[in-house]
């Protein structure tokens, strides 16, 4: 991330911050959807992410697209984050998308509710790894983004909370160029960011008890000195043992991982 970029965020992080205390999710739906419009639009994308683009055009560009269609802290937080300078404009989109986030994440926080979050966010990316059908569906470049947008909210439909649902149905708005998978795996570390966890993803190849995964999210996050929150997979394949990844480190103990290395020792 250049450094322009990385400042950007700063200053827009610390302009939404006054705003989260009276936050609601149509807020954040806002900041989505502007964030969705910029990106279906390259002119509009690059009008806002000209660093030597005049701030009234700026202005007068997002009042002419979306007018009282949103509400006034979102039309001023809108023109608060094209007037920063960003190194590209997918980094502008990508601003909008992680202060939506961020306010959903907020909100979970102030209502007692973020573990579900984390929790409701990994549950669905984990559906959507494991049906091939369904990634196909979404990846099919014939298939509106309405449909695709469709097809996952039928899928979910009662088994997510107001703020889960609302940020699986940006997820797929948002995926353009990446799975929705990825999407959701980002989304769910900035949810955990914001409860300033860090995520441990535990592999295993056969189902814990909840006294085993107690005990081992504990042991966990004695080892890293803060609080970790645990997403269980099964995965046969690992043949016994557990593998566990925490933010790009692997700790494998799998008989398959010990077999594969002792090979290499042979070799």
């Amino acid at each position: 991330m250049a450094s322009s970029t990385r400042q950007a965020l700063a200053a827009a992080k610390e302009a939404i911050s006054p705003l989260l205390g009276k936050a609601d999710l149509l807020f954040a739906e806002e900041l989505f959807t502007i964030g969705a419009a910029i990106a279906s639009s390259i002119q509009l994308r690059n009008l806002l992410s000209d660093p030597s683009g005049e701030e009234k055009s700026k202005q007068g560009a997002l009042a002419a697209v979306f007018g009282k269609a949103i509400s006034k802290d979102a039309l001023t937080f809108a023109n608060k984050l094209s007037g920063l300078r960003w190194s590209k404009g997918s980094d502008l989109v990508s601003a909008f998308e992680q202060m939506g986030v961020y306010v959903v994440a907020s909100i979970a926080s102030r209502d007692k509710t973020l573990a579900e979050l984390e929790d409701q966010l990994f549950a669905a990316r984990s559906v959507v790894d494991s049906s091939q059908e369904l990634q196909q569906a979404l990846s099919s470049r014939q298939a509106s983004v309405e449909s695709k947008v469709e097809l996952v909210s039928a899928l979910f439909k009662g088994k997510l909370s107001a703020a889960s649902a609302l940020l699986v149905r940006f997820a797929v708005i948002g995926s353009r160029q990446h799975k929705l998978s990825e999407v959701l795996e980002g989304f769910g570390k900035q949810v955990s960011a914001v409860a300033d966890r860090l995520v441990a993803t535990v592999t295993v190849a056969a189902p814990l008890s909840a006294a085993q995964q107690k005990r081992l999210e504990s042991a966990l996050s004695a080892s890293y000195g803060t609080e970790l929150n645990l997403n269980v997979e099964i995965d046969p394949s690992i043949l016994g043992g557990v593998k566990v990844q925490v933010s790009g480190e692997i700790i494998d103990g799998s008989v398959a991982a010990r077999l594969n290395q002792a090979k290499l020792q042979l070799a």
